[in-house]
């Protein structure tokens, strides 16, 4: 029953990214056509067309595609290596940690002509999402969701505190591209930029699978699992380091999107079980369709004007989150 159930839900959830996805390539302040989206994409539209729909659009998409799916199996895997129901990369100060690698970048770019952006931004944000992870887990000692929680915030602001700093010492130009960064858009819609951080979603994702086996023993307690043959230090370490490597990753396409990896595995859980290998998927596409709505609503609530899809997304899942916070205060005082 629960793969039946994981099945229709994927089925349901793929259905709604196909009618997200039709309505991103036709709407804006640009109007689209089906015909007209159908000649393009067959190479025959006209040269505004072409331009809105290959390098505006279908970037966007792409983009919106790579992030759901990071930033929501990321916080499904943070959620079982802490055992704790509010973990999530925004919360834990890995995005923050991300977008500080990110920044540094940024800012030393023009000193560095030689650097490669599409392959060294990636890079450096995986490389602070790892020293975000690491700042807070080091803080952190007792197995205590508000704890662990209020080790990620300080984390957090600690690090959007050393962004400020580095945003303060740059010119006008490269403080508003940062503030686009921060606020979490598709800055860069390159498509080799793009094609980077899927081929590395691609090259992560077999890793992922292997990594998966035996992991819903997690849920049984470190006592419990090691009884049964699972190596759970090796298994938590296994399964963080992948949890940061794809926050990196979604926040180098995305910026700074916050409470996606929260909200996603949790409705999922809700709709196909607790079992990893069932609401993993769900999860997934749950991302993908939030972060794709958020980018539909960002580019049409107020056109011409565009919204930033990171605010439209923390306005979307923060009613969750608080919601989440106050039944997990609860029960502790329970």
């Amino acid at each position: 029953m629960s793969k039946r159930r994981t099945l229709a839900w994927c089925a349901g959830l793929f259905g709604l990214f196909l009618i997200l996805f039709y309505i991103q390539l036709t709407h804006g302040s640009i109007h689209l056509t089906a015909a007209q989206v159908r000649a393009t994409l067959l190479g025959h539209g006209s040269a505004q067309d072409k331009l809105v729909l290959l390098q505006f659009r279908l970037p966007q998409v792409a983009l919106s595609l790579i992030c759901g799916l990071c930033l929501s199996i990321s916080g499904a895997l943070l959620q079982v290596v802490t055992e704790n129901p509010l973990a999530d990369t925004s919360i834990m100060g890995i995005n923050a940690g991300a977008s500080l690698g990110a920044v540094v970048f940024l800012a030393l770019s023009h000193n560095f002509a030689g650097l490669n952006q599409t392959l060294a931004l990636p890079l450096c944000a995986v490389a602070g999402s790892f020293c975000g992870a690491l700042l807070t887990f080091l803080q952190h000692r007792q197995q205590n969701p508000l704890q662990l929680l209020l080790v990620g915030v300080a984390t957090g602001t600690l690090l959007n505190g050393v962004i400020l700093l580095i945003e303060l010492q740059l010119n006008q130009f490269d403080f508003d591209k940062l503030i686009i960064w921060i606020s979490g858009d598709f800055w860069n819609q390159d498509w080799h930029y793009i094609g980077v951080l899927g081929l590395a979603f691609v090259i992560l994702l077999p890793v992922l699978l292997l990594a998966l086996h035996g992991s819903d023993l997690l849920a049984l307690g470190p006592d419990t699992a090691t009884g049964l043959g699972l190596a759970t230090n090796r298994k938590r370490k296994q399964l963080l380091g992948l949890a940061v490597l794809l926050a990196g990753l979604a926040v180098a396409g995305g910026g700074a999107i916050s409470f996606v990896g929260l909200m996603a595995p949790h409705l999922a859980r809700r709709c196909v079980g607790s079992r990893i290998g069932h609401y993993l998927p769900v999860a997934a596409l749950l991302g993908v369709d939030l972060i794709l709505g958020a980018a539909i609503l960002a580019e049409n609530l107020f056109a011409p004007s565009q919204l930033p899809v990171g605010l439209v997304v923390a306005v979307l899942t923060l009613p969750y989150f608080m919601l989440l916070l106050t039944r997990q205060s609860a029960l502790n005082e329970l």
